[in-house]
């Protein structure tokens, strides 16, 4: 896998080629993306602010779904106070539809 790019996700950072698919928060609504960092070739890395301005990053959404439950339980020493909580995040499942700028740079 020599052409990736790294995109910022939210909080966090993913690393990306065409075609992969991965989750996101559901309050996430963006459909195209400047990267973070680019590999067009191998061996290559763009990390400039004005060269990565020339790629970005088109997502296509392919489903809603829910993340995996996470299990929360309370208990106060000596009260008999217990509470048993379960929570699960909405999430959307991402494709990246194409990197653009890639094809340009293989030209080079």
């Amino acid at each position: 896998m020599s052409k990736y790019a790294v995109i910022k996700v939210g909080s966090s950072q993913e690393r990306v080629s065409v075609g992969d698919e991965f989750s996101v928060s559901s309050s996430f609504a963006e459909k195209t993306i400047i990267p973070v960092l680019v590999s067009p070739r191998k061996g290559q890395i763009v990390i400039d602010d004005k060269e990565l301005k020339k790629y970005k990053v088109e997502l296509e959404y392919l489903s809603i779904s829910k993340s995996k439950k996470i299990s929360i339980f309370q208990y106060k020493n000596k009260t008999g106070n217990r509470r048993r909580v379960g929570h699960r995040e909405n999430s959307r499942i991402v494709k990246v539809k194409s990197i653009q700028g890639l094809e340009s740079a293989e030209e080079e």
